[in-house]
């Protein structure tokens, strides 16, 4: 769930929201087979210390080398010494022409048409200057800026080239930092006519996540008129960038804004009223197969694994993030041949993750456990359990001399003599001075078994919460991040993403006046402190669902074993050429112990293999051309398989569960625990609500129940819908993972 300032939170839990909803839309309009095949000819031109990839890769400048270019270097340590030879250059600078005032030029490989350019030229960027390319000039003047668009249109360019006439700061070199062949169509609330975004995320990766994005325009001033030359809509390619923004109006007039969603652009269609675009996410486009499979006796880590897959399907590093507990699971079996998105779908749910893309457009594949903790506190009253705070609710409270703190409502017991005491949380020993300090300051710290990355903390506060106090993470004995708190009620969430680490130290700072540090619980992970309830969020009342109980649940593991006879796996006729030499086999079933040979080699002639896997033999013919008979021979696997079973009901149906990746018991027993928790929550609900902008599919929610109070449902499916104001639509199921009693 995204974070939201409290006015924003209080405004959406009124009976009636008066002020208005509204909502961006921006199509980015690039050309990308021109951005991707764009390249820098006659690199003598420039500077040795250019860049020529990274500007048309989108890549930031995000540090400076000092050059001698007038009025260019800062003397204020924010620029680095140049290196003096072109090897030891480690920091993108971007384009940089030699000469002062010289051109930048790119060229094209074949003929494209440009609608517009972005262009980030830096801090030296030019006042005046040309744009030429194949049909086009455009005379620029009076730029006052580094971050330059324009909207003009280069049809037929095999080249653009950039000439600066004077620059901001004289007699400078001219540079350019990234540009992008293309700028983005913006529609907002007044051109909208509807907009649905609608996310699923299965909790155990029964299936794979989606975003799918419906846009509505009005089109009445025809300007998205096909047969118009110069209309945006003939400059609209497949796979586009379609980034939402929802913002909501607050009392003071000031807009609250959130990221709604980063998708691709799919399909479109025009007619004289309006316009329809459609868009997905980027899991739809991931539709490569992927034949890598390899068995590895000594294992490989879900993380490599995973990181492997991302490679062979050419996603950027920069765009996708892999949980680091996934270099501790690690797996022998070979990836069976599938798309490079199930191959992500089956590593996440054998290391007991979710895969999902965020609204930025990254991918995240995550934990969706929590590990085992102990916590432990330092200087408490003799009837402080700090070991208590990681067990949920509310824990009892003694009477004391604490200022303001003793109430006469029973809701406070008076203090035994001796244990045993009642169920407590962390009591510190040490009581606040008058201005709130500590002359020690309390702590609590939580260790964990494994490093782990949370999305959230909750923390449960006795009466008299603090006032200020510190977050402390670790990771192997190291410091990661401190995060320091200042807005505390007595439920406090931080939602914010925590770095990894594997321990937690909570240091309170500052507290009521004469008051002690009363802490019940602490929470890692998926937390929330949204609730649907039915005077406010809901417009109808839930639909519960009983789903199947399921008596139970049986994980199937499949072994490998090296057993099988060598035969004939393929047989091809190959026509060689001096350019092409090469051929793959592919195989149904995983095999090894490969070998190839020619049906009747000529002296001089050969096969060999020069790349394979458990799924597919690349040969290679050397010496021969024209057709010549190439068969493969090997071994295939035999598998077997066994069942690690839990009991999750005394009656119901019989489950299997079926992941190829597994095959040692332990990691089955892990997986049945995990899945079996999802099963055992057999209730789901189907909710229609007044709409909210921070909900995402996979959040934790509070549901309204007259018979169980404070119940916690995960959201699998939710639809947001726009048409001038926000409506939508929920499908969870019940979480009891957590008990909230």
């Amino acid at each position: 769930m995204q974070p939201a300032s409290q006015k924003y939170k209080e405004l959406m839990r009124r009976e009636f929201r008066d002020p208005f909803s509204y909502i961006r839309v921006t199509i980015g309009l690039i050309n990308q087979q021109a951005q991707a095949s764009a390249y820098v000819p006659d690199k003598e031109n420039y500077a040795y210390y250019s860049s020529f990839k990274m500007p048309l890769d989108n890549y930031e400048v995000k540090e400076l080398y000092a050059t001698c270019d007038q009025d260019y270097t800062a003397v204020d340590g924010s620029m680095y010494f140049l290196p003096r030879e072109r090897s030891d250059v480690v920091l993108n600078q971007g384009l940089v022409s030699k000469d002062l005032l010289g051109p930048i030029e790119i060229r094209f490989p074949i003929e494209y048409d440009i609608k517009g350019l972005t262009i980030e030229f830096g801090k030296a960027y030019p006042v005046d200057f040309v744009i030429e390319s194949d049909n086009n000039t455009v005379a620029i003047k009076g730029n006052t800026d580094g971050h330059f668009v324009t909207e003009e249109i280069f049809n037929g360019a095999t080249f653009l080239r950039f000439t600066p006439l004077s620059m901001i700061n004289g007699k400078s070199r001219s540079r350019i930092h990234m540009v992008t062949m293309g700028i983005g169509v913006y529609f907002d609330s007044r051109k909208i006519l509807s907009a649905t975004k609608r996310e699923h995320i299965s909790p155990i990766m029964e299936e794979l996540p989606t975003i799918d994005f419906n846009l509505t325009v009005n089109n009445k001033d025809r300007a998205f008129d096909v047969e118009n030359v110069n209309s945006s809509v003939n400059f609209l390619e497949i796979g586009q960038d379609i980034t939402v923004l929802y913002g909501q109006e607050l009392d003071d007039g000031s807009v609250e804004w959130f990221p709604g969603a980063t998708v691709q652009l799919k399909e479109w269609s025009a007619d004289d009223e309006q316009m329809e675009f459609s868009a997905t996410d980027r899991f739809d486009g991931m539709d490569g197969t992927y034949y890598k499979g390899l068995y590895r006796p000594e294992g490989i880590s879900l993380y490599d694994l995973a990181a492997d897959v991302f490679s062979d399907a050419k996603v950027d590093s920069r765009s996708y993030w892999i949980d680091p507990y996934l270099k501790t699971v690690k797996v022998s079996n070979p990836m069976p041949v599938v798309s490079h998105k199930e191959a992500l779908q089956l590593i996440a749910n054998a290391g007991r993750c979710i895969l999902y893309q965020d609204r930025s457009g990254s991918i995240f594949l995550r934990s969706s456990f929590i590990p085992d903790m102990a916590a432990s506190g330092e200087e408490g009253t003799e009837y402080s359990q700090a070991g208590n705070i990681l067990k949920p609710g509310k824990k009892a409270e003694y009477a004391s001399y604490a200022s303001d703190f003793t109430k006469a409502d029973a809701s406070q017991y008076f203090i035994t003599e001796q244990a045993p005491y009642l169920d407590m949380g962390y009591v510190s020993q040490a009581m606040s001075r008058e201005d709130g300090t500590f002359i020690e300051n309390p702590r609590v710290t939580v260790q964990l078994e494994a490093s782990f990355t949370c999305f959230g903390v909750q923390f449960l506060f006795g009466r008299n919460p603090p006032e200020e106090f510190v977050i402390h993470t670790g990771l192997f004995g190291e410091p990661v991040e401190d995060i320091t708190i200042r807005e505390i009620s007595q439920e406090t969430i931080v939602s914010r993403e925590f770095k990894t680490f594997d321990c937690v130290e909570i240091e309170f700072i500052r507290a009521r006046p004469h008051n002690r540090i009363l802490l019940d619980y602490i929470g890692f992970g998926d937390v929330t402190d949204y609730r649907l309830e039915y005077s406010h969020e809901l417009t109808k009342t839930p639909k519960g669902i009983q789903q199947a109980k399921v008596r139970e649940l049986q994980v199937i593991r499949t072994i490998y074993n090296q057993a099988g006879d060598n035969k004939e796996l393929g047989k091809e006729t190959i026509v060689v050429t001096p350019a092409e030499n090469r051929y793959t086999f592919y195989f149904n079933n995983a095999a090894y112990d490969l070998s190839c040979t020619l049906t009747e080699p000529q002296e001089g002639q050969e096969a060999i293999i020069v790349d394979s896997s458990s799924y597919y033999a690349t040969v290679e013919i050397t010496g021969a051309t024209g057709a010549v008979e190439v068969v493969l021979t090997g071994r295939e696997y035999t598998t077997s398989q066994a069942k690690v079973s839990r009991q999750l009901n005394p009656t119901g149906s019989l489950e299997t569960w079926e992941n190829p990746l597994v095959s040692g018991m332990i990691h089955a027993a892990d997986l049945a625990e995990w899945i079996g928790n999802y099963m055992k929550a057999d209730r789901e609900y189907e909710l229609q609500y007044r709409g909210e902008p921070r909900i995402d599919a996979n959040d934790l929610a509070f549901l309204e129940n007259r018979y169980i109070p404070d119940m916690l449902i995960r959201i699998y499916d939710h639809t947001l819908k726009f048409n001038g104001a926000l409506s939508g639509s929920i499908k969870a199921r019940r979480y009891m993972d957590v008990d909230t009693t």
